[in-house]
């Protein structure tokens, strides 16, 4: 069986790009990466939601990341199956999102399962979502400094 290792390649960079356009709260860059019609599921400890179609996801992202909710989303060990202009992969997430508002830090990790999709010649996130393995909470307290934040406005 042949793989389709430029396929593959940029399925990593799309995802790639996901996760910069996540921290950075770049919402016109993240609309790039995703289909018009693209659905998303969140579980985790105290959550387990639905997203369904483009306005669904942006509004989610708006609400979710401002300059007082913000994080790291690292991907890793990305494992892709192509089948012509169809594709799934599922991922790795390590991460860490800091929340001023409620002075905590979530640190964690969980397993993305995304489902792309050839739409004029470009790969799409037509379906994504994690399930949590495990999550922390960190209280944030007088000695802990924010010295730099990823997102200057909201």
């Amino acid at each position: 069986m042949a793989l389709d290792l430029e396929a593959i390649e940029l399925i990593k960079q799309l995802k790639a790009r996901y996760f910069r356009f996540l921290d950075t709260r770049d919402i016109e860059g993240l609309k790039t990466v995703f289909t018009e019609d693209a659905t998303a599921r969140f579980k985790g400890a105290d959550y387990d939601f639905d997203l369904q179609g483009w306005p669904a996801l942006e509004a989610f992202y708006r609400k979710s990341f401002s300059a007082d909710a913000f994080g790291m989303h690292n991907g890793h060990h990305p494992e892709i199956t192509v089948s012509g202009e169809t594709a799934t992969g599922i991922w790795y997430l390590q991460d860490i999102f800091v929340q001023l508002k409620h002075d905590i830090t979530v640190m964690g990790s969980a397993l993305y399962e995304d489902e792309y999709r050839l739409e004029a010649g470009q790969w799409r996130i037509a379906t994504t979502g994690y399930k949590r393995l495990w999550e922390e909470h960190h209280q944030r307290g007088e000695g802990v400094k924010l010295r730099v934040k990823p997102i200057a406005d909201s």
